[in-house]
């Protein structure tokens, strides 16, 4: 045997043109092994076989040194690119290359008896490898673990003779990418997502995390085992920051933890090789999403196998992540994403509103002061608005079509925990004094300005803590405590969630506080408003501590107490026993507002209020006799004339004095209450 069986003498001067290339001279020496194994077995020198062998891995030495490999990047990836990215040894590239061959042509397997003495072998084998390398290359070969590189499957020995007689093949992922096909194929198209680099920082929103993530990059060097945790809320904005700081010719691989967990411990080894050995030799980013981090035991696996070949693997998540790796020699960084400035809302606001026509006077400050939302969620409200103008017939988007998207849009664990109230009442459906409606008014102009004052006018720097804004209801039971929580939450343009303190208060020690902690949770965002109705089941009076169960109550009150101040939100509270709260409860909170039973003219202004324009009433309908009769609540008028028009609506007539007099009748009797009015009976009879 000769080696320019295989290669031409001057072939040496000439560089690689391609990754095929490459790939088709290391086919033809392993060709030349297997001649050389075969000619060894019919009685030639092993010396004088060596010797062909070594002129041939010189011209293939030539080669590589000739060849401008940054030049074929976009080439195919090679043999070559392989064995360096993995630092393979002599070993495990004779390996890579036989199972290659393997892929390539199956008439290779006619191959594997030699040097092994076994005829029925039809797929390599550790043995195979050791001894055709060790027969012409001269080379040390005694550490041999295939597994530990990611780019084999490996097969045990049913014969039970350990490691040498292991048969392996390359991973499906690695044969796919040697023959010049990257897609995404298998298992891992239902875990993993391919997406390119931006090339380009934002100008919008994070750009000081940006710089900071950049920097750090800059400096870790390129030697593997570092973890980066990027970790905000939902849809601020995690993979938009990371494809920032990425070429254009670079991607990013995400894998979905969760979806990764479902495998099971069986599957998952294999899946999780192929997922390491495609971002290892395509150059791509892992980037986990670990959501919630719920299962951090299977996280670390990931990290551990990962981090030996990348160097960098990003987990995202919803909270910074406790990865303790550094005893394992990893280094974890973490970056977390706040929300953006009001200045930056307000640019995310104009850069998505400007892809829609809007009408005059929308003004996309108007909602960066008020609301905090994420870089995501901007664009889903902006889509949502541009889809409620079109469902109403009208080509551009208005300020309310813009506010009920917010409102639409605003997803939340409150849902499940409590009811979101609907909001129709508005300021001129509110019968007030002056006095208690201004308080209402600076409240909802508090929320609306808390962006402009906290970072415009710096307040936010000299106030960092306590930044939300409570307010208590109190007065008399039907007095318009729920309309004036609906009333302020239309008004600043915000989800109302009502929550019964009842159903959260628990006789275990310790479950109280558990339960009141998931509700501010829910509404971290500080988008929606909480309104604890009927508060006295928690909020009464602290008591003197006389027993176990008293200690107990107070420390729910001083836990509800804390998580409102640390709410950067609205808290709304109803009481009808204000006298028993704690005064030093009280001064805590942000505003008082007292509610008390309409007089005779709020009455009549009640009734005028709620009866529908177009409910038929009789011409001599006297609604101010009602008003100044009988010393009705809100919520009492309301449910007046609601019976009173059933009452009309049976007898097929418009309403009359007599319907409401038989409705008075019937609450009144309800209540316990003697009939009074001197003209009451004229109008009932």
């Amino acid at each position: 045997m000769n080696f320019e069986d295989f290669f031409s003498a001057d072939e040496g001067g000439y560089p690689y043109e391609d990754a095929a290339e490459i790939n088709e001279c290391y086919l033809r020496f392993y060709d030349m092994l297997l001649a050389a194994g075969l000619e060894l077995t019919n009685g030639s020198s092993r010396i004088g076989l060596q010797s062909q062998i070594k002129k041939a891995k010189e011209i293939l030495r030539k080669r590589a040194l000739t060849t401008d490999f940054k030049a074929l990047q976009d080439k195919g990836v090679s043999l070559l690119d392989i064995k360096e990215r993995f630092l393979l040894s002599d070993f495990e590239f004779l390996c890579l290359i036989i199972a290659y061959a393997q892929e390539t042509d199956g008439r290779y397997q006619g191959g594997y008896s030699l040097l092994t003495d076994d005829e029925t072998l039809k797929t390599p084998n550790v043995f195979f490898a050791k001894r055709l390398l060790c027969e012409f290359c001269d080379t040390d070969c005694e550490k041999i673990d295939l597994e530990k590189t990611s780019l084999f499957n490996v097969f045990k020995s049913p014969k039970g003779k350990g490691s040498l007689y292991d048969s392996f093949e390359l991973s499906r992922d690695v044969a796919d990418i040697l023959k010049g096909n990257f897609d995404i194929r298998g298992e891992l198209k239902a875990l993993l997502t391919l997406e390119s680099g931006s090339g380009k920082k934002s100008t919008l929103f994070h750009k000081d995390e940006e710089k900071e993530l950049s920097n750090y990059l800059k400096s870790a060097g390129d030697e593997p085992g570092k973890v980066i945790n990027i970790y905000g809320a939902k849809g601020s904005g995690k993979r938009e920051l990371i494809l920032s700081i990425l070429d254009e010719d670079k991607k990013a691989l995400f894998l979905d933890l969760a979806a990764f967990d479902k495998r099971g411990e069986e599957s998952a080894p294999e899946i999780l090789k192929g997922i390491i050995a495609r971002a290892h030799i395509l150059s791509e980013d892992l980037v986990i999403d670990a959501g919630e981090g719920q299962d951090l035991a299977a996280l670390k696996k990931i990290l551990l196998r990962a981090g030996a070949f990348l160097k960098r693997v990003i987990v995202i998540s919803t909270k910074r992540l406790d990865i303790s790796l550094a005893s394992e020699g990893f280094d974890v960084f973490g970056i977390k994403l706040y929300y953006p400035t009001a200045r930056e809302q307000e640019s995310i606001w104009k850069s998505e509103l400007s892809k829609y026509k809007l009408e005059d006077g929308v003004n996309p400050s108007d909602f960066s002061g008020k609301y905090r939302l994420h870089y995501e969620a901007i664009k889903r409200c902006a889509k949502e608005a541009d889809a409620i103008a079109r469902a109403e017939g009208k080509k551009k988007i208005s300020f309310d079509h813009i506010t009920r998207a917010v409102l639409d849009c605003t997803t939340s664990d409150l849902d499940r925990l409590s009811d979101r109230i609907p909001l129709k009442f508005s300021y001129d459906d509110l019968v007030i004094d002056d006095s208690q409606m201004n308080i209402i008014k600076t409240l909802v102009s508090r929320v609306k300005n808390r962006n402009l004052i906290d970072e415009e006018w710096g307040f936010g720097d000299k106030i960092p803590y306590g930044k939300g804004v409570s307010l208590i209801l109190y007065g008399p039971p039907g007095t318009g405590k729920t309309m004036a929580a609906q009333v302020m939450a239309k008004e600043i343009g915000m989800a109302l969630y009502r929550v019964d303190l009842s159903q959260l208060v628990d006789k275990y020690v310790g479950e109280t506080e558990k339960n009141i902690g998931k509700i501010f949770d829910a509404a971290s965002d500080g988008n929606v408003i909480l309104f604890f109705d009927e508060a006295d089941a928690l909020f009464s009076r602290r008591t003197e501590v006389t027993s176990s169960n008293d200690k107990h109550a107070n420390t729910e009150v001083a836990y509800l107490l804390q998580k409102i101040e640390q709410h950067d939100g609205v808290t709304l509270l109803a009481t009808n026993r204000f006298s028993d709260f704690d005064s030093a409860f009280v001064r805590r909170i942000t505003y008082a507002v007292k509610l008390d039973k309409p007089d005779a003219d709020k009455r009549l202004m009640l009734f005028e209020k709620i009866l529908p324009d177009k409910t038929p009433r009789d011409k001599d309908l006297d609604l101010k006799f009602f008003a100044d009769s009988f010393e009705l609540s809100g919520s009492e008028i309301k449910e007046v004339l609601y019976s009173a028009a059933f009452i009309a609506a049976s007898e097929g007539g418009s309403l009359s004095n007599r319907h409401l007099s038989q409705a008075i009748k019937y609450q009144q009797e309800k209540a316990g209450k003697v009939l009074q009015g001197a003209d009451f009976a004229r109008y009932l009879n």
